[in-house]
Formats: C-alpha cells, structure tokens, sequence
C-alpha cells in the first residue's frame, strides 16, 4: 500500500495570499472611507445640501456624453418644434433643480442641467416633474415650456 505525501506548503501559501488580499482590500476601503468629502463648487450656495450630478447619472442611463451646446450655434427659430423634452431628472423639493434630456433638430438627445445653454439664445431655466422651461437667462421668464408625452397605459 502507498501513501500519498502531501506537503502542507500549498495550502500555507494559498491561505497567506488570500489573507493579504483580504488585509489589502480592507486598507484600501478603509483609506477610501476616511477620504474627505469633496468641497460643494463656487457657484452653488453653501447652504444647500450637496446635490447629484443629474449630468453624470443621465450618461450613464445611455444619454449623449457631447457637452452641451458644442454643435448648436443656430438660434431657435420656430422653437416649439425644434425642441424635444425626452426626461427629466427633477429634485424631490419642486425648487427647479435637476437636469433635463432634450433632444434638439430631431438629433440624439443630450442632458443639460438647469443653467447650461441648448444654444445662443437659450438656456434650461428649470425643470420640475413633467416638463422643462427654457429661457435666454436664468433670471428672464420662461420663454419655451416643453412637457413630456403622455405616460402610454398600460394593457392587459
């Protein structure tokens, strides 16, 4: 009869490597963790809470990652058409905050938060649930309101 002579060295180092592996991740979460938080930018008020970046999470929901207005330098004309409201990522307050995808001249749709330009003459003013009013300044009235379409019911 003969004996199988393991050598108990495999199973040391593989259990060494797991541990450090284990010991590495914790350091690295942990250093993560302890990071400070990053400072709110200039132009928002320090008052209001740190908000999400509506830009961000609408590239990564598949919208258009091309910066705002880069290729738009026509001014609107017939407005109400060339503008398309997709969707709207709208703070849970109602103060207008959040971000919009508006398709314009029936090309790709691009996010834009309240504040960018869609083009010379206009930008987003604000959005709330529905819909998204354009103007040419943030002070100025609305001069555009688009809304989205209908919600379609659904059929059993």
């Amino acid at each position: 009869m003969t004996t199988l002579d393991l050598s108990p060295w495999p199973a040391r180092l593989s259990t060494f490597l797991l541990a450090a592996l284990a010991a590495a991740s914790v350091v690295y979460w942990g250093l993560r963790w302890t990071e400070p938080v990053s400072t709110p930018r200039a132009n928002s008020d320090s008052s209001r809470p740190n908000t999400i970046d509506t830009g961000r999470v609408a590239q990564l929901l598949g919208a258009s990652a091309a910066p705002a207005g880069a290729d738009d330098a026509t001014p609107a004309v017939n407005a109400a058409g060339k503008y398309k409201l997709i969707g709207v990522i709208a703070q849970v307050r109602g103060n207008g905050l959040g971000s919009a995808l508006i398709a314009v001249d029936d090309e790709k749709a691009k996010p834009y938060k309240v504040g960018d330009r869609l083009s010379d003459d206009l930008v987003l003013k604000s959005v709330s649930a529905r819909g998204a009013s354009l103007a040419s300044s943030l002070q100025a009235p609305a001069l555009i309101e688009l809304e989205l379409p209908p919600l379609a019911s659904i059929k059993p």
